[in-house]
């Protein structure tokens, strides 16, 4: 695998300070360029952020979210240097990403691809299109098709094109009062600091709540062939709000069930029209075999890519730079260890004390545990990603023991609220 060039940059469109963290000093000084929107410079007060990293040489202010004024960038990218490849750095930026890169004739998602993983009414149609196992769905516009949707088995509403699980409801069953409340919670659902000011639209869904273990599958496709996958299992809380709670990699499967996650996922790639990039995949497990969730392109957060890196002895989001300039990569068919994560969660309330970190850090396997919250900030129900604590990893040589070593490092940490 191969960085830039040195007379080379890297678009990123969205920033993300955990990629740049993961490739400074492995890619060349200043041969990094963010696109980012003027609200979230603002609101996340990334004026300065050119002076945190070695690699990146400035944030380009410019609309992205449901826009397209990113491509009229062109021009001013390529004046100083050629771009050698566009990376997605967020969720929402996966379908400028890919407009951006085949405007500049480089590898990318396609812009048709990227419309659908950003859109899960589009994505449903798609992949059921292309013979990828759903559930059964509806796009709804109020209270009263949720209802109908219904009936009186329990169902899923939430967003169609938001993230992080940001108003995401698994409801037991449905009335009126509930299917309002449902609606009101999901459309009001919000990320200051993850979209602009301006208005943008979103869609919603209900679907078929199904019944089973959940599952990633973590691919990266070079036109539209799949050259890397893994696939993960995953602990959600239970309750109203479908939080992840944890990840274990690779997934302990038999022969079988891996090979219905790859065909699956084959499939998915084919009835999409992904040509390069990483998917990150969203499955449940159900008794007819895997069936779609959600599927997004870009790299997966949850420190997932860590884990992998750590299970597989990768650098995947150098990778996938390189995936993105059309140059030659090589890869590993298989893990050398097992990894997981654990997210922290504590009493809603404010905390009083913080206990057990250095503990959790010294044991067996564990490769950080990191605390979010600390004393006299606020804890609140986990209602999406961002409502947790903190989290701890752990690597070990088969799942059972990295299973156990990061529930020990979870329990060896108490934050204390009241």
């Amino acid at each position: 695998m191969t960085t830039p060039a040195t007379d080379a940059q890297v678009v990123f469109v969205g920033y993300n300070a955990a990629y740049l963290r993961a490739i400074d000093g492995s890619v060349p000084d200043r041969s990094v360029v963010v696109i980012e929107e003027p609200d979230i410079i603002r609101k996340r007060e990334l004026q300065d952020a050119a002076a945190r990293f070695d690699c990146l040489d400035r944030i380009v202010p410019a609309s992205y979210q449901q826009s397209a004024e990113a491509l009229d960038l062109v021009a001013e990218l390529t004046a100083a240097r050629p771009v050698a490849a566009v990376v997605p750095g967020l969720e929402y930026a996966v379908p400028a990403t890919a407009a951006l890169a085949e405007k500049l004739g480089l590898p990318g998602a396609t812009e048709t691809a990227a419309q659908a993983l950003r859109d899960k009414v589009r994505l449903r149609e798609a992949s059921g299109a292309g013979g990828v196992r759903n559930p059964r769905w509806r796009e709804v516009h109020g209270p009263a098709d949720i209802l109908e949707f219904a009936g009186d088995g329990p169902v899923v509403v939430k967003p169609a094109n938001r993230q992080a699980s940001v108003g995401v409801q698994l409801l037991d069953s449905v009335d009126a009062k509930g299917a309002a409340q449902a609606w009101e919670r999901t459309s009001s659902a919000a990320e200051y600091e993850q979209v602009p000011d301006r208005q943008l639209a979103w869609r919603f869904l209900a679907e078929e709540r199904l019944q089973g273990p959940e599952y990633s599958v973590e691919a990266l496709v070079q036109g539209g062939e799949i050259i890397f996958e893994n696939i993960t299992a995953k602990t959600v809380i239970s309750g109203r709000y479908p939080v992840e709670l944890g990840h274990l990699l690779p997934a302990p499967l038999g022969q079988d069930t891996q090979h219905a996650f790859e065909t699956a996922m084959r499939a998915l790639v084919a009835a999409l029209g992904f040509e390069t990039g990483i998917l990150h995949a969203e499955w449940i497990l159900t008794e007819s075999g895997p069936t779609l969730v959600e599927c997004a392109g870009r790299c997966p957060g949850d420190y997932l890519i860590d884990l992998i890196d750590l299970a597989y002895g990768t650098r995947i989001r150098l990778t996938l730079i390189a995936l993105l300039a059309g140059r030659p990569i090589t890869l590993p068919r298989s893990a050398r260890q097992t990894s997981a994560i654990r997210f922290l969660a504590a009493e809603p309330g404010t905390v009083t004390e913080v206990t057990g970190v250095n503990t959790a850090q010294e044991l067996p396997g564990i490769q950080l545990a990191e605390v979010d919250v600390e004393a006299g900030q606020e804890v609140r129900p986990w209602a999406s990603s961002w409502d947790r604590a903190g989290h701890v990893i752990a690597t070990g040589p088969d799942a059972n023991t990295t299973r156990q070593r990061v529930l020990d490092a979870d329990a060896a940490i108490r934050i204390a609220t009241e």
